[in-house]
């Protein structure tokens, strides 16, 4: 099993998210995927753990040092992905601008699991783009190249309060659809 944190959408950028994501399928019909976890940024992706309820605690404790986070929108990026598993299909996503306050919660998130659990490698561990995607799996790459093509041209430069830190569970290491989901939340 593995988990990730991640900081949560409020209202207003979930809502945003979920209108990108609509978009991308009108112009690919990529489906909606990314539907089955709030929008968000992760802090880490995922990691292996041996027991939930740890991770949890781990997790509440974390909570209660970090506050609000402001996230800035500044780019758009597509990309071949295979982490849904099958033919190569793709990611939509918007980046995160990279502030002081996002790069220390990330570290003290990294310190902290390797304090608590020793190791916690993850993907993208030595270079992670904070990003919030809002389109994966569900079609070819073709299709999100061809909804990347439309949706680069919208007002999509913005930002949002993020006011929440979420703990996505995933029940099957190789994150297959329909085991995994947002587990917990914490106001922050």
């Amino acid at each position: 099993m593995k988990a990730t944190v991640v900081l949560i959408a409020d209202s207003e950028a979930e809502n945003f998210g979920r209108k990108m994501m609509l978009e991308a399928h009108k112009h690919g019909k990529i489906g909606f995927e990314m539907a089955r976890l709030p929008q968000h940024v992760s802090l880490k992706q995922p990691f292996v753990i041996s027991k939930l309820e740890d991770m949890e605690e781990f997790f509440d404790g974390f909570a209660k040092e970090l506050s609000t986070f402001d996230i800035e929108f500044v780019d758009m990026d597509v990309f071949p992905s295979d982490v849904l598993g099958g033919e190569p299909s793709g990611c939509m996503s918007l980046r995160v601008k990279e502030t002081p306050q996002l790069v220390e919660a990330q570290r003290r998130l990294n310190e902290g699991l390797y304090e608590k659990f020793g190791p916690c490698p993850a993907e993208h561990d030595d270079d992670y783009i904070f990003h919030m995607t809002f389109a994966i799996g569900g079609a070819r790459f073709e299709a999100y190249q061809r909804a990347y093509d439309e949706l680069i041209k919208l007002d999509y430069k913005k930002s949002f309060r993020f006011s929440k830190l979420g703990l996505l569970y995933y029940d099957d290491d190789n994150i297959k659809p329909g085991t995994y989901f947002c587990y917990k939340v914490c106001e922050l």
